[in-house]
């Protein structure tokens, strides 16, 4: 993703879409890749979830190849919808099988491992990929179909993981989402404040002084310590409590989101952004792995997909509401993150109802 989204708004000017055209095409993906996780979820526990893998990835693949296709500008509209509701339905399945395969007391290392490797692709997919557009844009995207196609070559290898037949009638999409609430509550701060810092980021450097060169190297800044420590960060959470260290890391962006905009140096403003992706991004391998802790057995998939749909939606709350605060005062919407943060931590240290666990997660 990180190879092309970043070239995606550059592609479309070149073919004279406004900048209101480019946040609709966005804005379409997000809106697929949010819709689309339940029923992918459901088909992976319910078909097996190497299936869903493959033909989401291969799915992407032609996709990648569509941008390039003589269309009108208004069919990246639509093109983009359906981008996004591929690249939405691998992550359920991917989520489901890293939670069936995986010890119950080791999946926030899992976890953590997987966001790893996603953080990876945000520290060097746009630096790549910058490169190559500037000799030619369009291959960007015949590349990313090639890697696209090849990941399928290592996706058929996985372990296909479906549902086991259980006497229960399987839940829900709105009985997973209260059995989820609390860790739904815990993860809004980290969902809006994503959402949020998406819109408004690149716009507070710019708006501090700063060229386009050190905006990117914010995100590297960012990316790298949560490239390097998110394996780490989830077996903390395994060894001390994975609730506890998702309050903290909560806490952590209230902190540094709070001070963002009392901060008029760019050289400081990236330095801070380096220490913040340390506790920030902690949290979320644990809040995974949590939520795999809370699903049903035969149903990681699609619980994994509620909570994802939830929390996109979150993000796109955040992206609506920093970018508008931001238009007012930058303090409003860095304070915003900040408030959303406390009150989602606040309700990680409130008394909670545990959920039952069945027999086989507590053998």
């Amino acid at each position: 993703m990180w190879f092309f989204l970043p070239l995606l708004p550059i592609f479309l000017g070149r073919k004279g879409g406004s900048a209101a055209l480019v946040g609709v095409v966005f804005a379409a993906g997000l809106l697929a890749n949010a819709v689309v996780r339940y029923p992918a979820g459901w088909a992976a526990d319910r078909f097996g979830t190497r299936a869903v893998l493959v033909a989401a990835m291969l799915s992407t693949a032609a996709l990648f190849l569509a941008y390039l296709l003589p269309l009108p500008i208004a069919a990246f509209v639509l093109v983009r919808l359906l981008h996004g509701a591929a690249q939405g339905a691998y992550w359920p399945a991917a989520n489901g099988l890293l939670a069936e395969v995986t010890p119950l007391d080791q999946r926030g290392r899992a976890f953590g491992y997987m966001q790893a490797t996603n953080m990876g692709g945000m520290l060097i997919g746009p630096a790549v990929g910058g490169f190559i557009a500037l000799l030619n844009l369009g291959v960007v995207f015949t590349i990313a179909a090639a890697l696209s196609a090849i990941t399928v070559l290592a996706l058929v290898t996985l372990p296909n993981v479906r549902a086991q037949a259980t006497v229960e009638v399987p839940a829900r999409a709105m009985q997973i989402a209260r059995r989820l609430l609390p860790l739904l509550l815990l993860g809004a701060g980290t969902s809006y404040m994503i959402g949020a810092f998406d819109t408004i980021w690149s716009l507070y450097l710019t708006y501090r002084g700063a060229t386009t060169l050190l905006v990117g190297l914010s995100f590297v800044a960012f990316a790298l310590p949560a490239t390097l420590l998110s394996g780490y960060a989830g077996s903390l959470g395994d060894r001390f409590g994975a609730r506890r260290f998702i309050v903290l890391a909560l806490f952590c962006t209230a902190f540094f989101a709070a001070l963002y905009p009392f901060i008029a140096s760019v050289p400081w403003l990236i330095g801070l952004g380096l220490i913040e992706g340390i506790f920030t991004i902690s949290g979320a391998p644990s809040t995974m792995a949590e939520v795999s802790r809370n699903a049903e057995p035969g149903q990681y998939a699609r619980t994994q997909a509620v909570f994802q749909t939830v929390q996109t939606g979150i993000q796109i709350v955040g992206a609506l509401a920093g970018g508008a605060l931001f238009t007012i005062s930058p303090v409003y919407a860095f304070l915003s993150i900040a408030v959303v943060c406390v009150l989602g931590a606040l309700t990680g240290v409130a008394p909670r109802v545990v959920a039952p666990r069945t027999a086989r997660e507590s053998s």
